[in-house]
């Protein structure tokens, strides 16, 4: 029996927990540490940490689905990213420091977008060299 850990989902589940998370707490200390540089500002604004954030999500979601099965296809990762990062929208409408935002759906889908594209030029290149290596085998 595997450990949970070894799970294809496990940390998916761990990663969108703290996601939720994340996306859920006061702001303030993040104001201060994009205050402090030019740099931060950029690196640690709140589209990027959109786009970084399900990016990553949707990329573990590749992952997970294809240790979990031989038939994968990257649009559930899609869209299974894309209705957690909507959900969390709506989450944040009763929340009084945070609110809905289009620009965070849209920093969401392209980060998304993007991982999806280079998982599945990943898993092209890893199929191409495991059958070369079969066949040369």
């Amino acid at each position: 029996m595997r450990k949970i850990s070894e799970k294809p989902f496990f940390w998916v589940g761990v990663y969108a927990v703290l996601l939720l998370i994340a996306t859920t707490v006061p702001t303030a200390s993040l104001l201060r540490i994009q205050r402090a540089n030019r740099l931060f500002s950029v690196i640690f604004s709140d589209r990027a940490l959109h786009f970084m954030g399900f990016g990553l999500l949707a990329w573990l979601l590749c992952f997970g689905y294809q240790k979990a099965q031989k038939r994968f296809r990257y649009w559930r990762s899609g869209i299974v990213s894309m209705g957690y990062g909507f959900s969390i929208e709506l989450i944040q409408i009763p929340i009084p420091y945070r609110d809905f935002s289009h620009g965070d759906l849209a920093a969401d889908a392209a980060g998304i977008v993007l991982a999806l594209i280079l998982f599945s030029c990943f898993a092209v290149r890893k199929d191409k060299k495991e059958t070369s290596r079969i066949s040369s085998g």
